[in-house]
C-alpha cells in the first residue's frame, strides 16, 4: 500500500528518465537507499530546482509504493548543496568515491541511518577541500565497520598474539595471521598476502578513530590503501571505477 514518506537524504547517483523525468538515488536517514522518480524534474525548474544535484542533502516528501518499485519524489527542500565540493576535481573524486562505498554495501532498503551520518559528515568536510588519505582510510574502513566487515586487526586469528614480527592478510577469512601460525598452515590459503608491521600499526590506529600517532612513510601510506583496495574489491566483487579514478590522480595528492 503507498505510504507518504518525509525524510532527510542524500543524492547519491540521478539519471535522465524520458523527456522530462529524472531517477534519482537517494541515501534516506530513516529508509535506507531508494530509488525514485522525478516527475517533470526536467521541464519545471521551480518544482525541483537545484535541489537534485549530485552530493546535496535535502529534505523530501515522497510515495514509496513498495519494493521493486520507483518511490514517487513529490517535492524536494535544499538544505546543502556542498557546492564547494563541486568547485575542485579532487574533492570530486572523493565524494564519487565515498558514496560508490555507500552503493556496494548497503542495498535498497538496508537500514543505513549510520552510513547516512557518516556520508553526510564527510561530504561537509570535503566543503573545506580533499580529504587526507588518512580521512579516506578511515572512511572504508569505518564502512566495512558498519557493514559487518570490519577486518579483523587487533591480533593473529591463529594464536591471538597482537605481537608478531611478520604478518599475511588472510582474506578469505578477514584477519591478520602471524608468521609462526602460518608456517603452520593456519592463513596459508591463496588469497593471504604480508602486511608490514608499520601498515599494521597505521590501520589499527585508524579503525580506532583516535589520532594517528605517528608519521607514516608514503610507501606505508601506499601499502594501507592498496591492501584496503583489495578487502573492499573482494565484498564489492568487482573494482570500483571511481576507485580507479582516484589513482589516476595520485599524482595530486588524491587518496
Amino acid at each position: 500500500m503507498p505510504r507518504r514518506i518525509h525524510t532527510d537524504a542524500i543524492v547519491l547517483l540521478r539519471h535522465e528518465l524520458g523527456e522530462s523525468d529524472r531517477i534519482v538515488t537517494l541515501l534516506t536517514c530513516d529508509q535506507g537507499i531508494l530509488r525514485t522518480v522525478a516527475p517533470a524534474a526536467r521541464r519545471s525548474k521551480r518544482r525541483f530546482g537545484g535541489c537534485l544535484e549530485l552530493f546535496a542533502r535535502i529534505e523530501v516528501s515522497l510515495v514509496d509504493l513498495g519494493a521493486g518499485k520507483l518511490a514517487r519524489l513529490e517535492e524536494a527542500v535544499l538544505r546543502d548543496s556542498h557546492e564547494a565540493v563541486k568547485s575542485d576535481l579532487l574533492a570530486i573524486a572523493h565524494a564519487s568515491y565515498l558514496t560508490e562505498l555507500i552503493l556496494v554495501f548497503w542495498k535498497e532498503r538496508d537500514e543505513a541511518g549510520q552510513a547516512h551520518r557518516l556520508l553526510g559528515d564527510a561530504l561537509s568536510r570535503l566543503d573545506r577541500g580533499p580529504m587526507s588519505t588518512q580521512e579516506i582510510r578511515r572512511f572504508e574502513l569505518d564502512v566495512l565497520a558498519l557493514a559487518g566487515f570490519a577486518p579483523s586487526l587487533d591480533a593473529c586469528l591463529g594464536c591471538g598474539t597482537n605481537n608478531a614480527r611478520q604478518w599475511v592478510f588472510d582474506h578469505d577469512r578477514g584477519g591478520i595471521v602471524c608468521q609462526s601460525c602460518l608456517t603452520q598452515g593456519v592463513g596459508s590459503g591463496p588469497r593471504n598476502e604480508p602486511v608490514t608491521p608499520s601498515v599494521l600499526r597505521l590501520l589499527r590506529e585508524l579503525q580506532k578513530g583516535g589520532r594517528v600517532s605517528f608519521e607514516a612513510a608514503p610507501q606505508t601510506r601506499g601499502a594501507a590503501r592498496a591492501l584496503l583496495g583489495r578487502i573492499i574489491q573482494g565484498y564489492a566483487g568487482r573494482p570500483l571505477r571511481a576507485r580507479e579514478f582516484l589513482r589516476q590522480l595520485a599524482g595530486k595528492g588524491s587518496g
